[in-house]
This record gives C-alpha cells, sequence and structure tokens, in this order.
C-alpha cells in the first residue's frame, strides 16, 4: 500500500464512532439491473465496433443468474463465524428496468419500466433466482437485499441519449443494453446516464424524488420489508432525497461520502464519518475496504483488502468490503465469476484466521447496532 492510500485509508478510518468487536460487512452494488444481457450480443457489439470491452460492466455485468446465486450461497453457507453467522452480502438492489419494447414503441420519446422479477423471466437461466433470493439468500441471512433505486439509470439522461442520433447508442438500445459509456463528443456527460439521482434543474429533483417513492414501495412489495439503507448510486445525488428517504423508514446511508450536483453541471464532495447524522437522524458510515478482483484481475485483491480490513480494525471500525455484483455475475464470462468466486473464498478464510473473533453482519444489522449502541461499547 503506498503512502497516499494509506493516509487516505486511515483518515476514513480514524473518525467518529467505533466498536470494540470487530465485525465485517460485505456492500455490493447493482443488483437486479441490468447492462450486458449476453456473451453473443457483446461480441456483436464488439464487432459493430462500439467499445463494450473498455469498461468493465458493458465487458462483464450482467443481471444475476440460477448459477450465479447458487454457487455463491454455496460459498458463503460454508462458513461461520465463531457466533454462528455465515459471511452475508447486503445485495444494494434497484427494483426495475427499462421497457424496451413500449419505449420503442413511443418512438423513445417515453420511458417506461418493467419490475426486475419481470426482467428475470426473459432471461435464460434466471427463473428461481427470485425463490432463491428468498428462501435462501435472505432466510438465511446470505443475500440481503437494500435499496440503490428504482432503476441504475438516469431515464431522463438516457432518452436524450437515444435520440442524440449516436450510432452506438442505438445499437445497444435493438439489443437492450444499457451503454452509458462517456463519449468525448459529449461535453454535457449526457452518456454517462447511470447515476439515477443526478439532476439538472428542480423539475428534475422532484422527478427524481416521485421515482425514489415509487421504488421504495416496490422494494416493500417484492421482499415483504422496508429498506433501513440506501446508496445512491456512483454516489451520486442530493440532500432533498432524505425527506422521501426517512419518511420511509430509511435510517442509514451507506456512503458517507456524497458527490452533490450543482447548477454549474460540477459535483461537490461531501464527506460524512461514521455515526454522523443529518437533520432527519439518518446514520452515515464509510466503505473502508475494497474487493474487485473483476476491475483489475492483476491486482492481489486478498491481499489489498485485508491491510484495508486492519487498518479499519486498529481504528475499532467495522470493515464494510465494497463488492459489486460483476464480481459474481457469470452471464458474459463465467471465467471472471468463478475466478472471483476462488478470490472470495480466499478472503473469508484469510479473515477468519487472522481475526478468529470477527463477526460477519449486513448492513442493516450493522445500522441497527450503530443507532442503539454507545462509542467503543459494543
Amino acid at each position: 500500500m503506498n503512502l497516499r492510500r494509506a493516509v487516505a485509508k486511515n483518515y476514513v478510518n480514524f473518525r467518529g464512532w467505533s466498536s470494540k468487536r470487530k465485525y465485517v460487512v460485505i456492500e455490493s452494488d447493482d443488483w437486479g439491473s441490468i447492462r450486458m444481457p449476453s456473451l453473443d450480443i457483446y461480441k456483436y457489439l464488439l464487432k459493430k465496433g462500439v467499445g463494450v470491452d473498455k469498461n468493465l460492466f458493458t465487458k462483464y455485468d450482467c443481471l444475476e443468474s440460477n448459477d450465479d446465486l447458487e454457487l455463491l450461497f454455496d460459498l458463503l453457507s460454508s462458513y461461520k463465524d465463531t457466533k454462528g453467522n455465515h459471511p452475508v452480502i447486503t445485495a444494494v438492489s434497484v427494483m426495475a428496468n427499462p421497457d424496451f419494447d413500449k419505449i420503442r414503441a413511443s418512438g423513445k420519446k417515453e420511458y417506461s419500466y418493467e419490475l426486475f422479477t419481470e426482467t428475470y423471466k426473459k432471461y435464460p437461466n434466471h427463473s428461481r433466482v427470485i425463490d432463491l433470493w428468498k428462501n435462501e439468500g435472505i432466510d438465511k441471512n446470505l443475500l440481503w437485499p437494500q435499496f440503490h433505486g428504482r432503476e441504475h439509470l438516469n431515464a431522463r439522461k438516457w432518452i436524450r441519449a437515444l435520440n442524440s442520433g449516436n450510432d452506438s447508442e442505438n445499437l445497444a438500445f435493438d439489443k437492450k443494453v444499457l451503454l452509458g459509456i462517456q463519449r468525448k463528443e459529449s461535453v454535457r456527460n449526457d452518456f454517462n446516464y447511470m447515476a439515477a439521482f443526478e439532476f439538472v434543474d428542480d423539475e428534475h429533483k422532484t422527478e427524481i424524488e416521485n421515482i425514489t417513492l415509487d421504488g421504495l414501495q416496490i422494494f416493500e412489495n417484492i421482499f415483504g420489508f422496508r429498506s433501513k439503507s440506501f446508496a445512491a448510486s456512483g454516489s451520486i445525488r442530493g440532500d432533498h432525497l432524505d425527506k422521501i428517504l426517512a419518511a420511509n423508514d430509511v435510517q442509514f446511508h451507506q456512503l458517507g461520502q456524497q458527490f452533490v450536483p450543482q447548477p454549474d453541471n460540477t459535483l461537490k464532495i461531501v464527506n460524512r464519518f461514521w455515526g454522523d447524522k443529518n437533520s432527519y437522524d439518518q446514520i452515515y458510515w464509510r466503505r473502508n475496504a475494497t474487493f474487485e478482483p473483476a476491475r483489475s484481475p492483476n491486482v492481489d485483491w486478498v491481499d489489498k483488502c485485508l491491510n484495508d480490513i486492519k487498518i479499519a480494525f486498529r481504528w475499532g471500525k467495522p470493515a464494510v468490503i465494497s463488492s459489486h455484483r460483476v464480481n459474481f455475475s457469470g452471464g458474459i464470462s463465467t471465467e471472471n465469476r468463478d475466478k472471483n468466486l476462488q478470490q472470495l473464498h480466499k478472503l473469508i478464510k484469510r479473515i477468519l484466521h487472522f481475526w478468529p473473533d470477527a463477526e460477519f453482519i449486513n448492513s442493516q444489522q450493522l445500522g441497527k447496532i450503530m443507532l442503539t449502541s454507545k462509542r467503543n461499547d459494543v
């Protein structure tokens, strides 16, 4: 670990709420969201000159399948901490995806969506995903859902991109792909539309508030309980959402670092630390460890993450590991998924070796612990 990264990691961890216990949380974004539907479509777009190989998510990320969940659950259920808890992944999830057929019927002028459970029905090898998720993932606390948004998509910006005349966007739309790749010719960043909560004006802010409310209600309808925590896509959002979130029982923000949209189309960075609260008494924490093997296969992500955990525990902080779904998705590359699962095996084994008293919990459990405890007494 170089000096700059070491300083940054210590800075994230030294302030705020702390604990004598060694909690380990894995927060994984993007569950339920589409990106690249299949390897055949990936190859088609690549042949057409679309740079899908230059972006991690268009290269590897695909809607989670039956096989993906079964393999992940087998791995997680093979380990327990001293209190009998399996490692658990907090699946930070979206509730819907674009309904491409309805959008096409509108001439690409009006946005429509379908529930992610309906999207499963359109993909092969996805018929049991929601049952697996509910009956094993939730019941056994292996894959615990929390709210990421209604879609992983800024609908207004995407519709604008579709009507820009860009050939790549039209090719991707015809194959039901979300590109979200910024183009050099776009000075307004229009083609990077994956940040669902990025707004451009007050009307857009209100639109996003209504979308958020809709998404929270869908979450409760599908999973049977309300999400207690929230992570905005790309960490981009305004504080105007806090009122909507709080009114729907969201008590915790997973992302203490926030990028707030500004009138000049820039983003203002706001940093909050462990246990900080906003005006609605919502509590913040920080992701302070990283396990993203799909991002750079040549990096020793196990060692990197263990070093992050070591620093977190040194300051009495839970280890909150960021690890996107793309690491565990095999729809485009089973090799990507299988290699990364091997690395996850290695990581969990070493966590329990170096810290035998480590405790695996999900994000909702972490929030409850922080909410009901005093600093340094848990």
